[in-house]
């Protein structure tokens, strides 16, 4: 089986599991033993399974992953995530300021589990607006990545500007326009409308019952050089929301009892397989010869900008992250048609805005876990958003 065919299998399969409502951790298992025995059999299959295990990136985003849903829990367990979200609702002053703007915010810590920090806050505040699960999922992943699609200093962004040889401040004001479209048509969508909310703010109280999630951002920061140190990617971030959950059992006096009731949450253990998973199929993923895609996309003459759209959605779907569409795909598209600045610009919307909406992108899988509803149940959401966010930036860049 070849790169083509396998990539299509491992789409459709993906589609159909999905729609068959089988959990996502069985899922992902399916997908993975099926496509790594068919590419190369038992060694590859196992081959893959090492490389994955022993990397300190996998165990790094296990232990934050493992960390950031404890807290989570924590803070639902607790109720204090209600009382936050009615606090932030009077900051802001409005509703749909309030929904929209925190998982944006908290989407600048640039690891999958900051979703996990957001979806109760969301969860609080759609409630009270009559927003449903789905919605809420939609909502919690969709504005999670409207500021950070344009933030400077996101990995994915400086990882485009170098593979496509573009200035990085002439791509992101590139992107402002599809940023400003993308917050507004999800407003439609998830029948977001503005409403103020009066009341006065405890500003005591709001700032206890932030602390926790706004030191895990700091700590996380400020301890990163360990990661490098120690050779294990978001090694910080676990350390650093750990950390935050001493500071929450204390400033909100937990107890040995409730502190072990909040372990006894089974989502945390479900994304921590899920987290797992996900790190063999991106093994899987980079592993894979694509050199017979290659020449298949030179023997069709497909359309350059046609291509630029189509080929980083593609590999940023199958592999749950931006970086994949973007580092993969930049190449082929220039090998096969060259690369311009609309050329770039529009690779990086396409790999960026098409991750969204992946059934592997960790944001959207742990926000769907927490809700306890399928990820099928955004789409009806999600995919108008994407497409028409990738409408508009195919009409800007490949005109």
């Amino acid at each position: 089986m070849n790169s083509v065919e396998l990539i299509v299998f491992m789409l459709l399969s993906l589609i159909v599991l999905l729609l068959a409502r089988l959990p996502l951790h069985l899922v992902l298992a399916v997908v993975i033993v099926v496509s790594a025995l068919l590419y190369g059999g038992p060694g590859t299959l196992w081959s893959v399974f090492s490389e994955a295990l022993s990397d300190g990136a996998t165990w790094g985003l296990v232990a934050s992953i493992f960390a950031v849903s404890w807290l989570v829990s924590l803070y639902t367990m607790s109720g204090v995530v209600y009382r936050l979200g009615e606090g932030l609702s009077k900051l802001f002053r409005s509703s749909l300021l309030s929904i929209t703007m925190v998982p944006g915010l908290i989407g600048l810590l640039p690891v999958p589990g900051g979703a996990l920090m957001s979806a109760p806050i969301v969860d609080s505040l759609g409630s009270k607006m009559g927003l449903s699960r789905s919605k809420k999922l939609f909502v919690n992943v969709w504005y999670r990545h409207v500021i950070v699609y344009v933030y400077p200093l996101s990995s994915v962004v400086i990882l485009a500007s170098a593979v496509t040889s573009v200035n990085l401040w002439l791509l992101v004001l590139s992107q402002v326009p599809i940023a400003v479209f993308m917050f507004l048509v999800g407003l439609p969508l998830a029948g977001l409308k503005p409403e103020r909310i009066a009341g006065g703010i405890s500003w005591g109280l709001l700032a206890r019952d932030f602390a926790p999630i706004g030191l895990a951002i700091v700590f996380a920061l400020v301890l990163a050089p360990l990661d490098v140190f120690l050779g294990v990617e978001r090694f910080s971030v676990a350390v650093g929301v750990l950390i935050s959950i001493i500071v929450f059992v204390v400033i909100h006096k937990l107890g040995a009892t409730d502190v072990l009731m909040s372990l006894r949450d089974r989502r945390i253990y479900e994304i921590t397989v899920i987290s797992v998973e996900v790190m063999v199929l991106r093994a899987f993923f980079l592993n894979i010869d694509l050199g017979s895609m290659v020449g298949f996309l030179k023997s069709t003459g497909v359309d350059g900008p046609l291509l630029a759209l189509v080929l980083p959605i593609v590999f940023s779907t199958i592999s749950g992250h931006p970086t994949a569409g973007i580092a993969i795909a930049a190449p082929i598209v220039e090998s096969v048609l060259g690369m311009s600045s609309n050329m770039a610009f529009l690779i990086y919307a396409s790999a960026f805005i098409g991750y969204i909406a992946s059934p592997l992108h960790l944001c959207y899988i742990y926000t769907a876990q927490y809700y306890k509803t399928s990820i099928i149940e955004g789409y009806r959401y999600m995919v108008p958003a994407t497409l028409a966010s990738l409408t508009v930036a195919f009409i800007i860049f490949g005109g």
